[in-house]
């Protein structure tokens, strides 16, 4: 039971989530539009796209591999009972409401809060960090629960992810992510030295983790249990914010002063 968890990640919502969402997303968005986030907002519209890509795209069409019937692809909806066919003919609307919410939403929230807290690890605005971070969890617990409450769609989404091929995957982006980490900032080789960014971007990935995964557990939109909490917790988020910000403090610097500079 555990194991299949982990594997095969559902959620049960009902459509008016996708409205709800949506709603929010734009009051998100505004309040990071009036203080300028700029970069932020712009890198989460481009890892937007990215996300967009991946889930919607490939693993709308990869199937999930031997483990499973044919026919079965990573990525798979039921809407209002009906599975999503491929190719969608009359459903893709349907389909990409659910893929916006899932994709572009659940980026423009979460790269833009990450960008926000890299930017902080020197500035430290302790209110600044205390705005984002309150109204992104806000938010996010707010969503599931209107949804819950307001009869406005109540048609049932169900989707799985089949990770079964991914999962080992997953573990060795966190590995080999936090191992580079630690060669740039725990060691002097390229004399970056900083023991504490370590801590930051592993908590700050936790964190992050934690805010996308508690309303869907506690609501129940996430039929699962404690220890795929605690899994999604340390490596959901945290297989990438390594890479992010590498991204984030030396290659986008890098390449800024190479072709943007006078």
């Amino acid at each position: 039971m555990i194991l299949q968890s982990l594997t095969d990640a559902a959620r049960t919502f009902e459509y008016d989530y996708i409205y709800i969402d949506a709603i929010l997303l734009t009051l998100w968005l505004l309040v990071v539009i009036k203080y300028k986030k700029w970069s932020a907002l712009k890198a989460g519209f481009l890892f937007g796209i990215m996300v967009y890509v991946i889930d919607a795209v490939f693993w709308w069409n990869i199937t999930a591999g031997a483990n499973y019937p044919s026919g079965t692809f990573i990525r798979e909806y039921w809407i209002g009972g009906t599975q999503m066919p491929h190719p969608l003919g009359p459903y893709f609307f349907l389909k990409s409401g659910a893929d916006f919410m899932m994709t572009l939403s659940y980026s423009l929230y979460a790269f833009t809060w990450l960008w926000i807290m890299f930017e902080n690890i020197e500035k430290r605005d302790k209110k600044e960090i205390l705005l984002f971070t309150t109204l992104f969890f806000g938010l996010w617990m707010t969503t599931p629960l209107l949804s819950l409450l307001l009869p406005i769609d109540n048609t049932i989404v169900h989707t799985v992810r089949h990770m079964d091929t991914q999962i080992i995957a997953w573990i060795a982006n966190v590995i080999i992510g936090y191992s580079i980490l630690v060669i740039i900032y725990g060691t002097n080789l390229v004399k970056s030295k900083n023991l504490k960014i370590l801590g930051y971007v592993f908590l700050i990935g936790c964190i992050e983790s934690f805010f996308m995964e508690f309303p869907l557990f506690i609501t129940g939109i996430r039929p699962t249990n404690i220890p795929f909490l605690i899994y999604e917790v340390f490596f959901l988020f945290n297989q990438g914010a390594p890479y992010l910000y590498i991204l984030w403090d030396k290659v986008i610097p890098k390449l800024k002063e190479r072709f943007f500079s006078k």
